[in-house]
C-alpha cells in the first residue's frame, strides 16, 4: 500500500534520534520473554503487540492528532497481533473527509510516518477514508483478504468500526459472487511456491503450507463458504510463530526463510533436540494447514455446485447426481464416500484407489472411518490387490497427503512413522523422505512396462527409503528388513517381499557402481552381479528403480550422463547373464586414434599435446585428451589446468605408453564452449614446467565456504574389494573448482599414480572416485592407504 500524499517535512533530528529504540526494545522484548514453555509464544506476540500498540499510540499523541475524524489502525501481522520481534509494520491513517481535509491528512500521516521509519522499522502504509477501503476492498480481493485483519490503534474509533463493517459485508457478497476467483487465488500459490513441508530451507510465511496460508484458510471461514479445524490450524500457525519469531531473534532480520546455517540456532530457541527434529515439527505443522487449506477450497466448490449453500436461491437449486461404484463406492458432489451398508473388505481401499486414479477428494466421513478403523495386518490378497492398483495412480500424491494428515500410512506400513516429515540433507532431494518415496513410485509408473513385476517395483518405490530413519548409518542395508516386514504386511508372499527387501538394500548399487567405478574393471560388473544374485527379471527391476529414485530425487540426480552410463552397465549385465558378454566393452574408452595421435605428437615434438576428438554423440559431455612426457605430478598439473579453465570434470582415464601420459578426460560442455586447444595446450606446458614449484601449484580458484553444518564435512573412503588391481578409494566433499586438483596433488606428493579417476557432482557436493596404484602400479598397502586417506581429507577440506 502506498499512499501519494504532499510530501511534509521531515521532524528534527532530535525528535528521530528518540524513536531510534523501537527495534532494539522489540528485540530485547522477546529475549526477556524467552521462548520456553507451551504457551509463551502465544502471550509474547500479545505482549509484544502491546509494546509496538504503546509505542505508536506516543507517536500518535506526539503528531497531535484530532480527537475526531483521524484513527491509526494496522492490519497484516500487527493487525492480528502475532508479528515477530523484526516483523515490518503495515498501518493504515483511516481520516473522516468531513473533518479532515487533504492536507491535513497529509501532515498528520507525516508527522506518524517518518519517527517510524528513523527508527529503523520497514513500514506499509496508506491513508484512506472508510469508504475508499471499501472500494479497495471490493475492486481487489488480495487487498480485501488484508483489511479483514484491521484493528484500532489510536483516534476515533467509529471510523475503524465503519471500515471494519464495510470490509467484511463487501468480503462476504464479493467471496460468493467472485468464488471462482477466489479459488483460483487460494490455488494461484501451489503453483507458484514450493512446498514448506518438503523444502531445506523454507520460507515459514510465503511457502505453500505457510503463514500466508493461514491468512487465507481464516479469510474463507470469513467468507462464510468454508469453516476450518480451528484447533489444528492454530496449533499449526503456533508452531511457524514460534520458529519465526527464533529466526528473526536470531538474525535482527525481518526475512522468514529458514536457511541451513540458522536451523540450529533456532531449533535450540524452540526446544527442539535438533534440526532436523525441528524441521520435521515444521513439516507437521505445515502439511496440517495444506489440508485445511485444501478442504476449503474444497467446501467453498462444494457450496458452488448445484445444490450447495452458495446456490441457495439462486435458482440452481436441485440435489447433485450420486454415482454407484463397485465394492460399495459412491461418487456425489465430486467426492468420493463409501456406503457403509455394503459390507466388502475391500471397500475403504476401493474408494483411495478410485481416489488416486481420479482425482476426486475422498470425503471427511471416509478419511475418519478409515483412520478410525483400519483393514487388519497382513491385507488379504485382495486387498493388496486393489492397494497396487491404487499406487498406479496418477494422483497418488494428493491421496497420500489426504491419507498422512489423518495417520492412515503409518497404521498400514507402522515403519513410516520413522521417515514421516524427515527432511533429507542431500542437496540433490527436493522432498522430505516419505515424500519422496511416493515421488518414486509416481516415476515408477512410467517405468511398468519394462518389468514382469510391476506390483514389486511399485512396492519396492514405496518402501525403498524406510531405513532413513534418525541415527542409520546404511540406510540401505537398514531399510531393507523394515521393507520386508512391511510387505509382509501388506499382504505379499515371503518370497515377493525378500524380492522387494532385496531391491531396498541394493536401491544404490547400480548408480553407484556404474558411476563410481571404473566400468571396465571386472570387478565393477561383479558387484552388481553379485547384487541382484545372477536373476535378469531382478536386474530389470533394479535398473527401473534406479532411475525412478533418481528423477524423484531432483534433476542433479539424473542427467543423460548418468543414464548412459547406468545403461551401459545395464547392458553389459544382461549379456552376461545372457552368457553373450565378450570383452570389457568399455563405456568410457578412449579413441585409440586419437590416442596414437596425441602419443606420436608428443614423441615428436617432446611437448605437451591437446586434442579434441569428434563428439561421440554424449550430449552435453566432450572429451579432451592430454598428453605429455610422463613424470610424478603431471596428472595432479593437467587437473590443475581444467580447474583454472572452469572446465567441469566428469570422469578421466589415465594411461602411460612408452613413457607418455596419455589421459583422456570427460568434461562438461560441447567442444565450441571450451578453450582452444592451442591456448589449453600453452597453458599445460607451462604447469608441467613449473609442477615442482609449490607456488606455481597454488590454484588461484575462489577457495570452497568453510563447513558450517555435519554434512559439508569431506568423508574420505576406502572401497574394498572394488577393484583386482588398484586401491579404489571415494572422496565426497562440498565441490569446488579445485578439488579434483587439489586431491590429485596429494596423491603425488605420496608418490602414488591414479590409474583412472571418475566424478560425480550432486548438487553441492561431488563424490571423486579414484583408482590409485603404487610406483609400480600395484594396489597400496595397508599402512600407504591409512596415510593417504588423511591426506586426502585434509585436501578435500582445503
Amino acid at each position: 500500500m502506498r499512499s501519494d500524499p504532499t510530501a511534509p517535512s521531515a521532524p528534527s533530528a532530535e525528535a528521530a534520534r528518540g524513536h531510534r529504540a523501537l527495534p532494539a526494545l522489540r528485540l530485547d522484548h522477546v529475549l526477556h520473554t524467552g521462548f520456553g514453555g507451551d504457551r509463551t509464544g502465544p502471550l509474547r506476540r500479545a505482549e509484544h503487540a502491546d509494546l509496538v500498540d504503546a509505542w505508536l499510540v506516543e507517536r500518535w499523541v506526539e503528531a497531535g492528532a484530532p480527537a475526531q475524524g483521524a484513527a491509526l489502525a494496522a492490519i497484516g501481522s500487527l493487525g492480528r497481533r502475532d508479528l515477530g520481534p523484526a516483523s515490518d509494520l503495515d498501518l493504515v491513517l483511516l481520516v473522516d473527509p468531513e473533518h479532515v481535509g487533504e492536507r491535513e491528512a497529509a501532515a498528520l500521516a507525516g508527522a506518524l510516518w517518518y519517527p517510524i521509519w528513523d527508527s529503523g522499522t520497514s513500514l506499509d502504509h496508506a491513508v484512506r477514508s472508510p469508504a475508499q477501503n471499501e472500494e479497495v476492498a471490493h475492486d481487489d480481493l488480495r487487498a480485501a483478504i488484508a483489511l479483514l485483519d484491521l484493528r484500532l490503534l489510536a483516534g476515533d474509533g467509529a471510523l475503524v468500526e465503519d471500515s471494519q463493517a464495510r470490509v467484511r459485508r463487501v468480503w462476504r457478497t464479493q467471496a460468493r459472487r467472485r468464488r471462482t476467483e477466489l479459488i483460483d487465488l487460494a490455488e494461484d500459490r501451489a503453483s507458484r511456491y514450493a512446498a514448506l513441508a518438503h523444502s531445506s530451507e523454507p520460507n515459514l510465511k510465503s511457502d505453500r503450507g505457510g503463514l500466508r496460508d493461514v491468512t487465507m484458510i481464516r479469510a474463507l471461514a470469513g467468507s462464510w463458504l468454508a469453516d476450518h479445524d480451528h484447533v489444528a490450524v492454530d496449533r499449526a500457525a503456533e508452531v511457524l510463530l514460534d520458529a519465526r519469531d527464533a529466526l528473526q531473534a536470531v538474525t535482527g532480520r525481518s526475512g522468514t526463510r529458514l536457511g541451513r546455517p540458522d536451523q540450529d540456532a533456532v531449533a535450540a530457541l524452540c526446544g527442539a533436540d535438533d534440526a532436523d527434529d525441528h524441521l520435521a515439527h515444521l513439516a507437521e505443522a505445515s502439511r496440517t494447514i495444506s489440508w485445511e487449506l485444501h478442504r476449503g477450497v474444497r467446501a467453498a466448490q462444494a457450496a458452488a455446485a448445484p445444490g450447495g449453500r452458495a446456490t441457495i436461491g439462486t435458482g440452481a437449486e436441485r440435489r447433485p447426481q450420486l454415482t454407484r461404484l463397485e465394492h460399495g463406492v459412491v461418487v456425489q458432489a465430486g467426492e468420493i464416500s463409501v456406503d457403509p451398508r455394503v459390507e466388502d473388505p475391500v471397500r475403504e481401499l476401493a474408494a483411495v484407489r478410485h481416489a488416486a486414479v481420479t482425482g476426486l477428494p475422498l470425503t471427511d466421513a471416509t478419511l475418519a472411518r478409515l483412520a478410525a478403523d483400519p483393514p487388519a495386518l497382513p491385507l488379504t490378497v485382495a486387498q493388496r490387490d486393489v492397494l497396487v492398483d491404487a499406487l498406479a495412480g496418477q494422483h497418488l500424491s494428493d491421496v497420500y497427503e489426504a491419507l498422512d494428515v489423518h495417520g492412515i500410512v503409518t497404521a498400514w506400513i507402522p515403519a513410516w512413522e520413522g521417515v514421516r516429515n524427515r527432511p533429507q540433507r542431500s542437496p540433490v532431494h527436493r522432498f522430505t523422505v516419505d515424500r519422496h518415496q511416493i515421488e518414486t513410485v509416481l516415476e515408477a509408473q512410467a517405468l511398468l512396462p519394462r518389468v514382469d513385476r510391476p506390483d514389486l517395483l511399485l512396492v519396492a518405490a514405496l518402501l525403498h527409503d524406510l531405513g532413513k530413519r534418525a541415527g542409520a548409518r546404511d540406510h540401505a542395508r537398514e531399510g531393507a528388513p523394515l521393507a520386508r516386514e512391511a510387505a509382509l504386511g501388506l499382504g505379499f508372499s515371503d518370497a515377493d517381499a525378500a524380492v522387494i527387501a532385496d531391491l531396498v538394500r541394493e536401491h544404490l548399487t547400480l548408480v553407484e557402481t556404474a558411476t563410481g567405478r571404473d566400468p571396465s574393471d571386472p570387478a565393477t560388473l561383479a558387484a552388481l552381479l553379485e547384487a541382484v544374485g545372477g536373476d535378469a527379471r531382478r536386474l530389470e527391476l533394479l535398473r527401473a528403480l534406479t532411475e525412478a529414485d533418481a528423477r524423484a530425487a531432483g534433476p542433479a540426480a539424473w542427467s543423460t550422463w548418468r543414464a548412459s552410463l547406468v545403461d551401459h552397465l545395464t547392458d553389459r549385465a544382461r549379456a552376461s547373464l545372457a552368457g553373450s558378454l565378450r570383452g570389457p566393452q568399455e563405456f568410457l574408452a578412449p579413441q585409440p586414434a586419437v590416442e596414437r595421435a596425441v602419443l606420436e605428437a608428443v614423441r615428436r615434438t617432446g611437448a605437451a599435446q591437446v586434442l579434441y576428438p569428434a563428439p561421440t554423440g554424449e550430449g552435453h559431455v566432450s572429451q579432451i585428451c592430454l598428453g605429455a612426457p610422463d613424470a610424478p605430478g603431471v596428472f595432479a598439473a593437467m587437473a590443475r589446468v581444467l580447474a583454472r579453465h572452469r572446465i567441469d570434470v566428469r570422469s578421466a582415464v589415465v594411461s602411460t605408453i612408452d613413457g607418455v601420459a596419455v589421459d583422456t578426460w570427460w568434461v562438461t560442455g560441447r567442444p565450441a564452449d571450451l578453450p582452444h586447444p592451442t591456448a589449453l595446450r600453452s597453458a599445460l606446458a607451462r604447469e608441467i614446467a613449473r609442477r615442482t614449484d609449490p607456488a606455481a601449484r597454488v590454484l588461484d580458484v575462489p577457495p570452497g565456504a568453510p563447513a558450517r553444518t555435519s554434512e559439508e564435512i569431506p568423508v574420505v573412503t576406502l572401497l574394498p574389494g572394488s577393484s583386482d588391481g588398484a586401491t579404489v578409494i571415494q572422496v565426497n566433499a562440498a565441490n569446488r573448482p579445485s578439488l579434483l586438483a587439489d586431491v590429485a596433488e596429494m596423491i603425488t606428493a605420496h608418490r602414488l599414480n591414479v590409474r583412472s579417476a571418475h566424478v560425480v557432482t550432486l548438487g553441492r557436493r561431488a563424490v571423486d572416485v579414484l583408482y590409485v596404484t603404487d610406483a609400480k602400479g600395484r594396489e597400496l598397502e595397508a599402512p600407504v592407504v591409512g596415510r593417504l586417506i588423511s591426506a586426502l581429507m585434509d585436501a578435500a577440506s582445503a
